[in-house]
This record gives structure tokens, C-alpha cells and sequence, in this order.
């Protein structure tokens, strides 16, 4: 793989994990509102700045706002360039 497609792919690697980040922050804060409203079953984080529903669902919106930026730019950073012999992420090598 060329340092080219290398920077192609390492941005749309971290786009899918982020989404995949922004799911569990979400799926954490409705736990956790589910057990102030005893809906749920005790919540992992008992005490401190973890234990509010809130921070989890700030901290889902904000990773996905940022997942939503960098994916914006994807198209233009992984279009396959014939002249620079780079190819998309998702071909395979022969």
C-alpha cells in the first residue's frame, strides 16, 4: 500500500470506529437514565463525573459531529487518482 492510500484509509478507518464510539457513549447514557428512572439495572459508574446521563449523550453528539466532519471530507480524499497510483481502501491487492 502507498503513503498515499495509507492517508486515504486511515481517515475512513477512524470515521467507522467513531460511529461505533458514538453508539456505546449513546447506549452508556441510556442505561444510565434508565436506572434514575429504575427502569435499568444499577449503572457501572456510581459516583463522579461518568455517573450522569448527560455526559454520555454530550459525549455520543460531540463524536458523532466530529465522525460527521471527517466524513464529509472522505469523497475527496479517497478518489482514485490513476496518475498517482493510488487505489481506494476497499481493493484488493494482487
Amino acid at each position: 500500500m502507498t503513503p498515499q492510500a495509507r492517508t486515504t484509509c486511515i481517515p475512513q478507518l477512524g470515521a467507522t470506529l467513531s460511529t461505533l464510539i458514538a453508539i456505546s457513549c449513546a447506549s452508556m447514557g441510556l442505561w444510565r437514565m434508565g436506572a434514575d428512572l429504575d427502569w435499568a439495572g444499577n449503572f457501572v459508574f456510581q459516583n463522579g463525573l461518568l455517573s450522569y446521563w448527560q455526559v454520555w449523550i454530550a459525549a455520543a453528539a460531540g463524536v458523532q459531529y466530529a465522525n460527521w466532519r471527517v466524513a464529509e471530507r472522505l469523497p475527496e480524499l479517497s478518489r482514485y487518482r490513476p496518475s498517482t497510483g493510488s487505489v481506494p481502501c476497499s481493493a484488493t491487492a494482487s
